[in-house]
């Protein structure tokens, strides 16, 4: 096993202070916020392709949802690599890490981290994929890595969730909180993670004691989002809860579908005093919605309409939430008002994606990454 010669460094501010997209859903604390001014919904009309790169086939595609640093964009495919390629679509590398990428990559300080479905961690060299260390942590990682404080917080579908040093892989510490299918969030000291236990928990980042944890309705398989004061999460049994940060206590609960009838496994984009969250139906036809709650109350704000499921997570820009849905189409909408304003439908001859999307969308550069379950990575932007 090689290490790294320096420590990583934490990566703790809620949103990034570049144009990067990092880690999962923007950042540590998982708002899914870009701070850029390009997009807006005066020019998304324009929005196009401007390049598309294949990964290996297999039967579902790309899952993962990408990471972009500096000069290049990580994405994870179901054919058992991680990928790098250039901002114009250059292929840089493509590494094989034992087994289906439905975790997504994390960056931090040249080093990109990934899980993968044979139970592994890897931290692998930005520039050229070289391997630097391996931790098997047993059971699917599907969860995708959280950077901060120089260590890489991730939970498996064995029921544990760990801290592993950033620089060796060692572990720090390991807790017991039922199966871990999506990631972690991370704000001032504490770690917070949702489990099949239908639970939430924190943690503290340094020691692993638990400060609190949350019994909620519904198995958690939705990535915290955490503001100041707030922890936000959604359930299988499609509700959206707003927790207190510091006790755990529930602040609001809201129905973003009837019981039984779908679920959120989203993480929640939380900008513009709204929380925003994607909802797959169960039920016949299996439609999908975009529903936006208040931050304070919990209450109704608006809800968007897809034409199919959706487990995407929602991306806000400049005044838009962009997320994507199974029926093969990324759609953008209206944070004051929730109309679609726009959908990659519009620009394909024959209509939409190949396939579904299960991923979600990272904003950087003016540009959108997404990849679909077709096996390909997309980069969208203006002409």
């Amino acid at each position: 096993m090689r290490t790294l010669t320096a420590v990583v460094l934490a990566a703790v501010l809620a949103t990034p202070a570049t144009a990067d997209w990092r880690q999962f859903h923007g950042g540590p604390a998982r708002l899914g916020v870009s701070p850029e001014q390009g997009l807006s919904s005066a020019n998304v009309r324009h929005l196009r392709v401007v390049w598309s790169r294949a990964t290996g086939k297999s039967p579902e595609g790309i899952n993962s949802s990408a990471a972009v640093a500096g000069s290049r964009v990580f994405v994870g495919s179901d054919d058992g690599r991680l990928y790098a390629f250039g901002l114009g679509g250059r292929p840089l590398w493509a590494k094989s890490v034992g087994g289906a990428v439905r975790s997504s990559p994390a960056v931090a300080d040249g080093v990109v981290f990934v899980g993968s479905n044979d139970g592994r961690v890897q931290a692998r060299a930005a520039a050229t994929g070289a391997l630097l260390w391996s931790r098997t942590v047993g059971g699917v990682v599907s969860s995708s890595p959280l950077v901060a404080e120089g260590r890489v917080y991730v939970g498996s579908r064995n029921g544990s969730f760990y801290a592993l040093s950033a620089a060796t892989g060692r572990v720090v510490w390991k807790r017991t909180t039922w199966a871990v299918w999506d990631g972690a969030a991370y704000r001032g000291g504490a770690v917070y993670v949702g489990s099949d236990q239908a639970r939430v928990w924190a943690f503290d980042a340094d020691t692993g004691a638990r400060r609190w944890v949350a019994e909620v309705w519904g198995r958690v398989r939705s990535t915290p989002a955490v503001t100041d004061d707030r922890v936000f999460v959604g359930t299988d049994n499609g509700r959206v809860y707003a927790l207190n940060r510091r006790t755990g206590h529930k602040v609001w609960s809201s129905a973003a579908v009837a019981p039984g009838k779908g679920y959120v496994r989203c993480a929640p984009a939380v900008a513009k005093g709204l929380v925003v969250v994607s909802v797959g139906l169960t039920t016949t036809p299996m439609d999908g919605t975009l529903r936006a709650f208040h931050v304070r109350t919990g209450a109704s704000a608006w809800t968007g309409q897809m034409a199919d499921y959706a487990t995407s997570s929602p991306a806000y820009t400049n005044g838009l939430f962009f997320v994507g849905s199974f029926d093969h189409r990324l759609y953008a909408f209206g944070a004051r008002h929730g109309a679609q304003v726009w959908t990659s439908g519009w620009e394909f001859q024959g209509g939409f994606f190949d396939r579904g999307i299960s991923a979600s969308p990272a904003i950087s550069g003016g540009r959108i990454y997404i990849g679909v379950r077709d096996g390909r990575l997309y980069a969208l932007g203006l002409p």
